[in-house]
């Protein structure tokens, strides 16, 4: 679709984007104000917790995983988040002396 430099709806629309952008932007700037005293509350809580809990590899995952974004100035990337996981819950290879007959 076109749009003359006169059409209301292309102001409009970038009106729009422009909020759009502002809102993100500042949005961002408030996660990055307030992200170091959040993850500092994670890594304690998981301390807290009694280290024989059966939640414990969510927790060292969940951590790690938190840990990893705090270290990166974008997203933690596919990669990583498997390297994480893989170590926190590892496959569990089958049982040789287990037959299913």
């Amino acid at each position: 679709m076109w749009h003359t430099p006169d059409c209301p709806q292309w102001t409009i629309m970038q009106i729009g984007w422009e909020a759009d952008s502002r809102r993100i932007k500042e949005q961002d700037q408030w996660a990055k104000e307030v992200f170091p005293a959040v993850y500092e509350r994670l890594r304690q809580a998981a301390t807290e917790m009694p280290p024989d809990t059966p939640a414990q590899p969510f927790i060292d995952a969940l951590t790690e995983l938190v840990h990893a974004q705090a270290d990166t100035t974008g997203f933690v990337v596919l990669r990583r988040w498997v390297e994480i996981l893989e170590r926190h819950f590892p496959p569990h290879l089958p049982d040789p002396d287990r037959t299913t007959t």
